[in-house]
């Protein structure tokens, strides 16, 4: 019974030392855009570069990798960009069914926001294609 009480102790003792790292808050406007970037790191970024810059060895040569540089397959809109990662176009395969429509409105966000501080900066200006 002694150990019983000794292990409910410990458990109550990590518990409450969990809650005093609680995470951060995250502003709500920039839920997605912390999401989207999640997402374009685990699923795009092999292909379009960590920056978006499309300097890969798998993207290089396809024109409209580069996600910075203001160069759009379509007219660059969100709307586009969603039906692009949900749909694909040769070379760029479809997410439909392997993101949830949340997910690819997020990550259309984050690229379009990418693409927005690059063209601020300068530095989508002249990438490699």
């Amino acid at each position: 019974m002694r150990g019983l009480r000794a292990l409910l102790f410990l458990a109550v003792a990590a518990s409450a030392a969990c809650r005093e790292h609680r995470l951060p808050v995250v502003d709500g406007s920039n839920r997605d855009l912390a999401a989207g970037r999640i997402i374009y790191e685990r699923k795009c970024a092999s292909c379009h570069g960590p920056n978006g810059d499309g300097n890969t060895i798998t993207a290089s040569r396809h024109r409209y990798a580069n996600l910075i540089d203001g160069v759009w397959r379509s007219d660059g809109s969100l709307e586009a960009l969603e039906r692009q990662i949900r749909f694909g176009r040769d070379p760029m395969p479809r997410f439909q069914g392997k993101l949830t429509d949340e997910e690819i409105r997020q990550t259309a966000a984050f690229v379009m926001e990418l693409s927005r501080v690059a063209g601020a900066t300068g530095s989508g200006e002249g990438s490699s294609r």
